[in-house]
């Protein structure tokens, strides 16, 4: 026999109606100093503050675990963000270097080919004369890329699209090509230097025809980074003499430019 059934018989309640209606935890007596109810769940009465006090304490812990819920669905979110930011930069990475690679790959194997004139040359041998062909921009890069003696760490290609031979490829097509270079400074401020170069070039082995090309390089704080803004006389000489020997050497009309003179 139940609690509620107990207290229906010793009279504690008043009727029939009343009695399931404390079996429903809906309806509550009062005792001498207390009020009750009842707890259908265990199956007893309980005083009031007892009942809120445990109440509060279902609720507080409810709390908590819709608290802990969202703490770990956020962490899992953060997680799946970061291992998809990951992802994506490692595939930019890899693809940026997979075109790199592809690029310098096709001006090797184009090296290993006999140019347009080569074979030009070769068909009209015995023919007093003949029909030039135009070099297209890809023989031409490889024509100079094999005469001035780089090799695929001295170029790279920009993500912005332009290709870049790095400062060691200066230095090796001033060597080859036998380049002079002579500067100049234009302006000396505080904050802005401008240098002028000129380079000479002799044109072909046996020909005593000399090319000449005239350059500038600017550098300010607005255009150089990190510790290059230490030495702005220095960094505009560099700008200035990567510029001008590429010009003279014919690398800047084929859109190369120097490592030096590229501004992130």
């Amino acid at each position: 026999m139940s609690i509620a059934d107990r207290i229906f018989e010793d009279g504690i309640m008043e009727d029939e109606n009343s009695r399931t209606d404390l079996n429903f935890g809906d309806r509550y007596y009062r005792g001498d100093d207390e009020q009750y109810c009842y707890n259908k769940t265990e199956d007893k009465f309980e005083t009031i503050n007892e009942r809120n006090e445990k109440m509060g304490r279902m609720k507080e812990e409810f709390m908590q675990m819709r608290m802990q819920e969202q703490e770990d669905e956020y962490e899992k979110d953060y997680f799946e963000y970061e291992k998809t930011r990951n992802e994506e930069e490692e595939r930019y990475v890899d693809e940026a270097e997979h075109e790199r690679n592809e690029i310098i790959d096709a001006m090797y194997d184009v090296a290993q080919q006999p140019s347009i004139n080569q074979l030009n040359n070769k068909k009209m041998k015995k023919v007093e004369s003949t029909i030039e062909v135009k070099e297209t921009k890809e023989e031409t890069l490889k024509r100079l890329f094999l005469a001035n003696g780089l090799v695929k760490e001295d170029v790279y290609k920009d993500k912005r699209g332009f290709v870049i031979i790095t400062r060691t490829g200066i230095d090796k097509i001033v060597s080859k090509q036998n380049i002079t270079v002579a500067y100049e400074p234009v302006v000396m401020e505080k904050d802005w230097v401008v240098m002028r170069a000129t380079a000479s070039m002799q044109v072909g082995h046996k020909s005593k025809e000399v090319r000449n090309m005239m350059s500038f390089g600017e550098a300010s704080d607005s255009n150089l980074m990190g510790g290059g803004k230490k030495f702005p006389v220095a960094m505009a000489e560099k700008r200035a003499m990567s510029r001008v020997v590429l010009k003279v050497a014919g690398f800047y009309e084929q859109g190369v430019f120097g490592q030096d003179e590229i501004v992130d």
